[in-house]
C-alpha cells in the first residue's frame, strides 16, 4: 500500500497516533469507495431477504403494536429475535460509541477554547497557525475510523444510510487536512453521546423519554452546521481552495439529511396514529 502524505501544515508524528498502522490504508482513496459500495450492496441484499415483519421503529411509526397477546406466535418469534447474547452485544456497542463520542466532544471543545484564549477567535476559527489541526489530528483520525465501526449498526438495525456520507465527509477532511472538521465532530459527538446512551438504555429494556427531542436535536445540529459552513465560505482568507471544497461536500451531505430528518419527524411525531395490533 502506497504511503499517504500527511496534509500540509501537519507537525504530528504519526507514530504517536493510536492505530497509526492503519493510517495509509484507511486514507487511501479506494478505501471509502470500496467500503461504501460493499455497504450499499449489503444493505440492499439484507433488505431484500429480511422478514416482512416490521421493526419496532417501523411498527411504532405506523401505529402497530409489536407485542401482541401472549398466545400470538408471531409476537413470540419477535421476542426471541433479541436473545441475551445479541442484547449484550447491542448494549456494549452503544455504550462504547457513547463514551467515545463524549471523549471526542470534550477534547475538541477544550482544544478550541484554549486556542481562542491564546490566539483569538478568528485565528482559532480559521486555524491560521494550524494549531487546531495538529492538536486535533489524533481525534480527527480516530473519529474517521469510528465511522467504519458504526457500520456495524447495519447488522443490528437496517439500515443507517447516513454512515456512508459521514465516511466520505471525514475522509475528505482528514485527507486534505481541514481543521473545519472540529465543528462537525463536536456537534456529531454531542448528539451521538446522547443517542447511543439512549440506544443502550432501550437495549437493556428501559424506556427513557425524549426520543422525539433527540430527532429534533439532530435537525438542530444540521441547521447549526449550515451556519458554520456559511461563515467559513463568506469569511475572506479563511479557507484554502481544498478546504472550500470540503465545505461544499458537507453542504451536499447536510441538505438531504435535513430533508430526511424533518420528513421522518413529521411522519413519526407530527400526528398521533391509532395503535392497532398485528
Amino acid at each position: 500500500m502506497a504511503s499517504i502524505q500527511l496534509p500540509a501544515g501537519t507537525t504530528v508524528n504519526l507514530e504517536n497516533v493510536p492505530l497509526h498502522q492503519f493510517y495509509h490504508l484507511s486514507l487511501h482513496p479506494a478505501t471509502p469507495v470500496v467500503t461504501i459500495a460493499v455497504y450499499t450492496l449489503a444493505v440492499r441484499l439484507l433488505n431484500a431477504t429480511r422478514t416482512k415483519t416490521p421493526s419496532r421503529i417501523e411498527a411504532k411509526r405506523k401505529g402497530l403494536l409489536i407485542d401482541g397477546p401472549a398466545g400470538d406466535e408471531k409476537a413470540a418469534v419477535r421476542r426471541k429475535e433479541s436473545g441475551p447474547w445479541m442484547t449484550t452485544v447491542v448494549v456494549l456497542h452503544n455504550l462504547a460509541l457513547a463514551m467515545f463520542s463524549y471523549w471526542c466532544a470534550t477534547n475538541y471543545t477544550a482544544a478550541f477554547a484554549q486556542t481562542v484564549r491564546e490566539e483569538g477567535l478568528r485565528c482559532a476559527y480559521c486555524d491560521t497557525n494550524h494549531t487546531i489541526w495538529n492538536n486535533m489530528f489524533k481525534f480527527n483520525y480516530l473519529f474517521y475510523l469510528s465511522k467504519y465501526y458504526e457500520l456495524i449498526d447495519t447488522f443490528i438495525i437496517l439500515a443507517k444510510g447516513k454512515c456512508a456520507c459521514a465516511i466520505t465527509t471525514m475522509w475528505v477532511g482528514c485527507y486534505f487536512g481541514s481543521p473545519q472538521l472540529i465543528f462537525y465532530v463536536v456537534e456529531n459527538s454531542i448528539i451521538h453521546t446522547l443517542m447511543y446512551t439512549y440506544f443502550a438504555l432501550t437495549a437493556m429494556g428501559y424506556s427513557p423519554p425524549g426520543k422525539k427531542y433527540l430527532t429534533h436535536l439532530q435537525i438542530f445540529q444540521f441547521l447549526i452546521g449550515l451556519v458554520f459552513i456559511a461563515l467559513y465560505i463568506t469569511l475572506p482568507g479563511c479557507l484554502t481552495p481544498l478546504q472550500r471544497n470540503l465545505m461544499f461536500v458537507m453542504l451536499s451531505y447536510l441538505i438531504p439529511l435535513i430533508y430526511l430528518f424533518v420528513d421522518f419527524s413529521i411522519k413519526t411525531y407530527g400526528k398521533k396514529n391509532k395503535v392497532k395490533t398485528i
